[in-house]
């Protein structure tokens, strides 16, 4: 939607921090015009746990990172996208926002940053060297903001000199979370690693390398899953079902969740996956044991995956049939 469309002026009358939000230099920029915007989209929902451990996901920021684009009319053009989360009180006016790590030095200085810090206006370093937060301002709040901004490029394909060219359009798209019924303060104390994170590799992978004892035990519950969709399902009757098929591309489908497997490099990848996330076991060549390698979404959506796939393979024949692309 353009930026001066109708509803897009109720909105930004009716919520002042808007227009101060696009007043900012938000990264990344339309070229010389730093603040051109092109589209402007501005949604509505409801603070909960998840958005407490949500990250930025900042594509071309600090990097040389690019995102590809798919669409027929946006052939050959690339992507940056730039995260930003503030929180605002009563009046409209910006009271905090979160500094996401700039690389990877940042990260390992401060660890993951998510967040329920928006909530907090003081970082502090306990006696064991983990990091916390202080001096709450949940009181103060009335809504948290998350913005991305994202720039469409033409694909220049050099890679030494970047692949940004002309820029094509500068889209922010704002979601205005309302508080929960709970309150923001009861809201972060409920919420929980266990509960809200998204577990992507990058997440767990830094969190291994700091020892992060919480990401740790994840990274345990998660092999246990492994443990028992091997035991209970691959190794009962999946895998020679696989092996055994005559169709192309064959998966299984359990409710709304598909089971894909394929073979690379004498490594089997089994990949269970719904429209809300997904998680990837590997057998290698003569082991006999699966492990993870690679997952998206929260454990209790992760969880659910493993869950929905066993309960249907012991307590349902039919769900045993191999489909493949031309039979859904």
């Amino acid at each position: 939607m353009r930026p001066n469309a109708q509803k897009n002026r109720k909105l930004i009358k009716q919520y002042p921090f808007i227009a101060e939000i696009l007043k900012k230099r938000l990264r990344p920029y339309g070229d010389r015009n730093k603040n051109i915007i092109h589209t402007l989209k501005i949604n509505f929902e409801k603070a909960d746990g998840n958005l407490m451990f949500r990250r930025a996901d900042n594509v071309g920021i600090n990097d040389t990172s690019f995102i590809f684009l798919h669409k027929i009319n946006q052939k050959h053009q690339v992507m940056k996208r730039g995260e930003y989360f503030f929180a605002t009180d009563g009046n409209g006016k910006i009271v905090n926002y979160v500094k996401w790590p700039r690389n990877n030095e940042e990260l390992r200085a401060n660890g993951e940053v998510y967040g329920q810090s928006v909530l907090w206006t003081e970082r502090i370093t306990f006696a064991s060297g983990r990091q916390g937060y202080a001096k709450p301002i949940w009181n103060k709040v009335k809504y948290l903001v998350w913005v991305t901004v994202e720039t469409r490029h033409v694909d220049t394909r050099i890679g030494t000199k970047g692949r940004y060219g002309e820029l094509k359009d500068r889209a922010i798209h704002i979601t205005i979370y309302g508080e929960p019924d709970q309150g923001f303060e009861k809201l972060q104390k409920e919420s929980s690693m266990y509960l809200n994170l998204s577990l992507d590799s990058q997440v767990m992978i830094h969190g291994a390398c700091d020892n992060n004892y919480d990401i740790i035990i994840i990274s345990g519950m998660l092999q246990e899953l492994c443990n028992t969709f091997q035991e209970e399902v691959y190794f009962n009757g999946m895998r020679d079902g696989i092996k055994s098929a005559t169709i192309s591309n064959p998966f299984y489908k359990f409710n709304t969740v598909e089971v894909f497997s394929n073979e690379s490099c004498g490594v089997e990848q089994i990949r269970l996956a719904d429209n809300n996330s997904y998680i990837t076991f590997n057998l290698s060549s003569r082991a006999k044991q699966l492990y993870v390698a690679g997952q998206e979404g929260t454990l209790p959506q992760i969880r659910n995956l493993v869950r929905t796939v066993v309960r249907s393979w012991n307590n349902n024949s039919e769900s045993r049939i191999l489909h493949n692309n031309q039979t859904t």
